[in-house]
């Protein structure tokens, strides 16, 4: 029982931390990424040009044009990984969606602008699956 609650302490723990900023120290005013999907599949960000940023839920990068590295996983352990450079503006939301073949042997990535207003809930993943408890997501 002690081992439980500390492995769920340590879990919290490690989520408590402020998001990545890209580039560090960035202050506002900034865009946000979504570094992961609740969409068919599961869509990660792996790195912003070229910097790891773990599992994380989302992202602070500064206003521009960024790489984005990202990976698919769907069904019968197919993984697919790409990048896409976008454009983000300040005080916008984005995510990231995929769409894969029929046969599952190519996946086009595209980020999407979901505009200022975006619920903050949405940008939290849940630990247990399902999806974003945010409105609108």
């Amino acid at each position: 029982m002690k081992r439980a609650a500390a492995l769920l302490a340590f879990l919290l723990a490690g989520c408590a931390g402020d998001p990545p900023s890209i580039p560090a120290g960035l202050t506002k005013p900034r865009a946000v990424l979504r570094a992961w999907s609740p969409a068919e599949g599961e869509i990660r960000v792996l790195a912003v040009d070229g910097i790891e940023i773990g599992k994380v839920s989302h992202v602070y990068l500064s206003a521009g044009e960024h790489q984005v590295t990202v990976r698919w996983s769907g069904g019968q352990a197919v993984t697919r990984d790409g990048q896409v450079r976008a454009g983000f503006r300040a005080g916008g939301t984005y995510v990231v969606e995929a769409e894969p073949d029929g046969a599952l042997r190519t996946v086009r990535f595209d980020i999407v602008d979901k505009g200022p207003d975006y619920d903050p809930e949405c940008l939290q993943q849940s630990f247990f699956g399902g999806r974003p408890k945010g409105r609108g997501c």
